[in-house]
């Protein structure tokens, strides 16, 4: 090998340095024999042995321990791909400049005496693999730290040594969404449930439930055994099985609900209490809707075809007896005869609804009599005449005063009438009261202003008829009127009519108004201090029908344009009927009110009026049918659909009542017959005559077939 220079004292044998370094080519190698160091490739060591360079070895060994230092911010570089194994390549460190890998055939121990801290850079990802399978991984995402078993499927066990044994405390189970199972119960002082419910921090009492405030907060509360409340929402009761749901008082079974029965309720005795309002608190109609109508003391119930109508049978119709009587004349001829009177201190005026037959010619009539007076003087008016044959004058009515009794009188047009009459009467007698549809009602001064003289629940009633006497007493005059007001909600009309008067002109003049709730109607005097005397019959925005002896309420009935029927009657039970009907639409907002005569025999025959309507035409048309004994009456709408239409009914029966002896003509007793005699038959038989001459003057005797009169 080549020696270049070396510098320095004078070679001694075996170089002995004594004091001073020595040095080969500089730095290439450098004894500091002051420092007991060696340098290569430096002039400067600074330990023991300094290298500057690379230092190729297979085996670094120490005596003890090994220490490889770098200078303050140096390294110890191993190159890329080279290992630092531990053993042999089983336990090794190995890094390919970019990857750090750290491997062991056995296990691999961190032990520190302080912390030990994994810092992964982008998201601080924490990788746990099996085998080069990824398990489960620890890593930033957004604002929080996330875990994440990363496996499709596989569940996230929380485990812990439970007394030496293994237990899974809480399982995630993330083929079900990540569903929570844990394996024994939650301790916490508070707990939140998806950010919206808070639980109790402490346990309730026995048997209590939790219950929310409605802003996320749970408390414990106790369940009342009297009665459940359940806010703005509905409140579910479920079977989900076959079974039935029962309700029990005092022990025993009250109600069962059932997929057979919706509604059993016969396992008790006592009753079912229904809902009960007016018939103004009515609800919208359903059909199957049942409730008690204490408006009209009925239970009722409502049908897509009749709306509500009373179901079962039907009550009796409450009636004045006070104002009203009924009566009856016979043998009414040609000759004029009392109809009905009454004292003239009892009443001022009376209406008399009739029905006429005419015992002859088999013929029927009604009739409308307005009787008025003064007390010295009578009046009497005729309307409301329906006639089964129109060229019939069946009675003239008259009327006079004999023995301080008005008297109504009649004369017929053929020699034997029978009449029968409902009359309403008012005056003196009449006191204000209220007997179901009708009520009387008294204004004892009524001057020149207009004032009320009656008013009626807008929201109740939709029509009303009126039979009105007014007197003056300062000047012994008396009207008698009839009227029928109807409103629309907003505005009430009237119409009067049927005015009979003792004196020259008509006393009062009605006007009708909607006043907030009530249809008010009013009357102006045209003479001071007028006493009117009211008799009126409601009808209702909706009614149930009822009957009685003489009259009936006639239940709503939906009706379109079609005739649609809206009451029947037998006529072997009632011969006619005098009607008061009211019709409404709704979606029209129209109302009416119309007043009917029906009146039947071998046939049925109707007529219409007066009549009013809010709409200004008429709204209700009518019409009758007859089939057998059994009279129909229908009504038919301008309004279209969903008119409903109800009533008020006077009927009466005129049955035959034969005629007096004197006008019958008898068949087995000696009779004398005088006047002139028609037979409408061509043929006239005369059996059993003489065939001799009787010689009896002006007797009938047959010659031969030759009919004679003897001369005696």
């Amino acid at each position: 090998m080549a020696i270049g220079r070396i510098t320095g004292s004078v070679l001694k044998s075996n170089l002995t340095r004594n004091g001073t370094d020595l040095a080969f080519e500089t730095n290439l190698l450098y004894l500091d024999v002051t420092n007991s160091r060696v340098g290569i490739g430096t002039s400067e060591p600074t330990t023991a042995l300094q290298v500057n360079g690379t230092i190729t070895a297979t085996t670094v060994a120490g005596a003890t321990d090994l220490n490889l230092s770098a200078a303050t911010n140096g390294d110890i570089n191993i190159p890329a791909d080279i290992g630092l194994t531990f053993g042999n390549d089983g336990e090794k460190i190995e890094g390919d400049g970019t990857n750090l890998k750290i491997a062991s055939s056995g296990t691999t121990t961190l032990d520190s005496v302080g912390n030990i801290i994994l810092d992964a850079d982008s998201g601080g990802t924490v990788i746990i693999a099996d085998n080069g399978t990824s398990l489960m991984k620890m890593f930033q995402f957004g604002n929080f730290v996330a875990v994440e078993s990363i496996i499709s499927n596989k569940d996230f066990h929380i485990r812990g040594n439970d007394g030496g044994s293994y237990i899974d405390a809480l399982i995630f189970d993330m083929s079900e969404a990540g569903a929570a199972t844990f394996n024994s119960t939650i301790a916490t002082t508070g707990l939140t449930i998806n950010s919206a419910y808070t639980l109790p921090t402490a346990d309730g009492s026995s048997e209590q439930v939790i219950k929310t405030d409605g802003s996320g907060t749970l408390s414990f509360t106790t369940i009342s055994t009297n009665s459940v409340s359940q806010g703005n929402s509905n409140v579910t009761v479920t079977d989900s099985g076959t079974g039935a749901i029962t309700i029990a008082a005092d022990g025993n079974t009250i109600i069962t609900m059932n997929a057979t029965t919706a509604l059993d309720v016969s396992a008790v005795t006592n009753a079912i209490r229904l809902p009960n309002g007016t018939t103004g608190q009515r609800p919208s109609g359903s059909v199957g809707m049942v409730r008690y109508n204490s408006s009209t003391d009925n239970i009722e119930g409502y049908t897509s075809a009749g709306g509500w109508a009373q179901l079962g049978a039907t009550s009796t119709t409450a009636e004045n007896t006070n104002d009203t009587a009924t009566s009856e004349a016979t043998s009414i001829s040609t000759t004029a005869s009392v109809i009905d009177q009454f004292t003239t201190s009892s009443f001022d005026s009376a209406w008399y609804l009739s029905i006429t037959r005419d015992e002859i010619n088999n013929e029927v009539s009604t009739a409308k009599y307005s009787l008025v007076h003064n007390n010295s003087s009578s009046f009497v008016a005729t309307s409301h005449i329906t006639r089964s044959n129109t060229s019939n004058t069946y009675i003239t009515a008259s009327t006079d005063i004999t023995g301080g009794s008005a008297r109504l009188l009649g004369t017929g047009g053929s020699v034997v009438n029978s009449v029968s009459t409902y009359r309403i009467a008012l005056g003196d007698n009449t006191t204000a009261g209220t007997t179901g549809s009708v009520t009387t009602v008294i204004n004892t001064d009524v001057d020149s202003a207009s004032e009320s003289i009656d008013s009626w629940a807008k929201g109740s009633y939709r029509a009303a008829k009126y039979y009105i006497s007014v007197n003056n007493a300062s000047k012994t005059e008396v009207t008698s009127m009839e009227a029928l007001v109807v409103h629309d909600g907003t505005t009430a009309f009237i119409t009067a009519y049927g005015v009979t008067n003792t004196g020259s002109n008509d006393l009062v003049s009605l006007t009708a108004a909607v006043d907030g709730d009530n249809v008010v109607v009013s009357a102006s005097g045209n003479e001071p201090n007028l006493r009117v005397t009211s008799y009126r019959i409601l009808l209702a925005n909706a009614e149930s029908g009822s009957t009685g002896d003489n009259v009936n309420a006639i239940a709503d009935t939906t009706v379109s344009s079609t005739a649609t029927t809206v009451d029947t009657f037998t006529n072997s039970v009632y011969t006619g009927a005098f009607y008061v009907f009211t019709g409404h639409n709704a979606t029209e907002g129209s109302t009416s009110a119309s007043e009917v005569t029906v009146v039947s025999n071998e046939d049925v025959h109707i007529s219409t009026g007066p009549a009013i309507s809010t709409k200004g035409t008429d709204q209700l048309t009518f019409s009758a049918t007859q089939s057998g004994s059994t009279v129909t009456v229908k009504a038919a709408s301008t309004s279209g659909a969903s008119t409903t239409v109800n009533g008020y009914r006077v009927h009466m029966l005129r049955g035959s009542a034969g005629a007096s002896t004197a006008d019958t003509v008898l068949v087995s007793t000696t009779q004398t017959i005088t006047g002139a005699k028609t037979f409408s038959n061509s043929v006239v038989m005369m059996t059993n005559l003489p065939t001799s001459d009787p010689s009896n003057a002006g007797q009938l005797w047959n010659d031969s077939g030759t009919l004679k009169i003897s001369a005696g």
